[in-house]
């Protein structure tokens, strides 16, 4: 897969403009955010009732949030682009241009984190429910489901892996699964005020991961 994200980026897939090459192409960072529609039934249990079941999905309440769909897409893009203008390979899963019939976009998101060197989750205040629950509850899942993860979040060691991840979020943002990344897995979590903030914090991390993978103790991925 990582040599398939780093393939494709540089072409234009759909309304995606092809992206620049960059100085660090082996550095894949994993842009995550509330933008994509769920296949819903097949991330629920197959048992579940689907009308009481299903988990709540942000509703872009002009009223209550902050963003329009549209808005979050290009907070999104922008912290994208700005981490490639700093030599980052950073990448939305748009960007990728996996048909949804070759992979679910829950799929699509838990192999786009095994792939990269970091993945960063981008929260902003979307509505009165911020869908985070079940792509990036998949994805920690996913990447750090080990015998040590088992039992109560206060037994939990969580690999070294956890610190590939950074939850970035607006302060108004509150959610159940946010306190998780937390308190279970260990993983980052940081505030962003506007825009130019969320990509200082993110370029910050991705430069954090960079030097743990040259000189710390984390795997190099390339």
């Amino acid at each position: 897969m990582r040599q398939r994200i780093i393939d494709n980026l540089p072409r234009a897939v759909d309304d995606s403009a092809a992206l620049d090459p960059v100085r660090r192409e082996q550095f894949l960072v994993y842009v995550m955010g509330p933008y994509r529609t769920f296949d819903v039934d097949a991330l629920l249990p197959a048992d579940a009732d689907v009308e009481t079941d299903a988990p709540s999905f942000a509703t872009w309440d002009k009223e209550s949030g902050e963003y329009a769909e549209d808005e979050v897409l290009r907070l999104l893009e922008e912290t994208r682009d700005c981490l490639r203008e700093r030599g980052f390979n950073a990448f939305l899963a748009i960007d990728v241009g996996i048909s949804l019939d070759e992979m679910d976009a829950a799929t699509q998101s838990i192999a786009f984190a095994r792939a990269s060197n970091a993945t960063i989750f981008i929260a902003p205040q979307v509505g009165n429910n911020l869908g985070v629950g079940i792509e990036i509850g998949s994805v920690l899942e996913d990447l750090f489901s080990t015998a040590d993860m088992e039992g109560p979040a206060a037994e939990a060691t969580p690999p070294e892996r956890t610190r590939r991840i950074m939850v970035a979020t607006e302060p108004s943002v509150r959610s159940a699964m946010l306190g998780a990344v937390n308190t279970r897995w260990d993983a980052s979590v940081r505030t962003f005020t506007d825009a130019a903030d969320c990509c200082r914090l993110c370029a910050q991390f991705c430069t954090h991961i960079q030097n743990a993978e040259l000189y710390g103790s984390l795997e190099r991925r390339d």
